[in-house]
């Protein structure tokens, strides 16, 4: 075996996916800033160039921006290589099995719109020319190629995980979503988290739903008192949803780790609950 498949063996895959999920988070942080900071600048820019040049919490701006352009072009960089043992796409690709299809594309777009060659020029992996050059090109990433970038990378993230995760990730990725401003320090934490976010009931009776049309190991046999008589019913543990008849119901409270006693009669709006789809088979 190779040092490479060796590697690849030897690499958790929820420890890499975790990590991947940060990544993502921190470069979804980071454009949330420049954003906003360059929103600001643009309430302070006036017609004036040699006035705006001599305010200095414009300048102060202007240089964040600058500061935080650099960090997008070198995190999107890195999670566009191709290599093995790093926190990009393609390792992760390659663990789970799946094609390099998305994460070529992506690696490509990188590279077509120059932002690799701005990192290994100016922003870090700097390549040093031998002589000095006489005449320095210009370069300049956009950020109309920068916010791409972004949604790129985002898009892709959601996609392993739609694979990795199953049904649950789009629900997950929503909430995530919602929770964008709720800033953490450092920001790579709360999207680690993801896969742990609390969805509502509704979302959870769907994924279950979504779950048995893909033929998923949904439901095992827990024993519990209905109505103070004594039964077994099928439960999804994970999810916090039970099977009572043809009728599945949420929970408050998931992952269920035991069910000693369910009152109809005390909880009359369980039947609220109940999801509105036929199940599947």
């Amino acid at each position: 075996m190779s040092r490479k498949q060796l590697r690849i063996k030897n690499t958790n895959t929820e420890n890499l996916l975790s990590h991947l999920r940060g990544e993502v988070g921190e470069i979804i942080t980071t454009w949330v800033i420049l954003r906003h900071l360059k929103l600001e600048a643009s309430k302070l820019e006036t017609s004036d160039i040699a006035k705006d040049m001599g305010n200095r919490s414009l300048s102060f701006i202007y240089l964040m921006t600058d500061k935080l352009r650099d960090e997008l072009i070198g995190r999107i960089s890195e999670i566009a290589e191709n290599k093995i043992g790093r926190l990009n796409f393609y390792f992760a690709a390659t663990k789970l099995g799946i094609s390099h299809a998305a994460s070529d594309q992506f690696t490509r777009f990188v590279i077509s719109t120059r932002i690799r060659e701005m990192r290994n020029r100016d922003v870090s992996h700097k390549e040093l020319p031998e002589e000095s050059p006489k005449q320095l090109r210009s370069l300049q990433i956009s950020y109309k190629a920068l916010l791409k970038a972004v949604a790129h990378t985002l898009r892709l993230m959601k996609k392993i995980d739609r694979y990795a995760l199953g049904p649950s990730a789009p629900y997950l990725w929503k909430e995530a979503r919602a929770r964008r401003y709720e800033f953490m320090a450092p920001p790579r934490v709360g999207y680690m988290l993801v896969p742990y976010l609390k969805l509502s009931m509704r979302e959870r009776l769907l994924i279950v739903v979504e779950e048995l049309r893909e033929s998923l190991d949904v439901w095992s046999e827990m024993q519990t008192m209905i109505d103070g008589q004594e039964s077994k019913i099928l439960a999804c543990k994970k999810w916090g949803v039970i099977l009572i008849g043809d009728r599945m119901v949420a929970l408050e409270t998931y992952p269920l780790q035991e069910l000693k006693e369910i009152s109809t009669r005390e909880h009359p709006k369980l039947e609220d609950l109940s999801a509105t789809q036929d199940l599947p088979g």
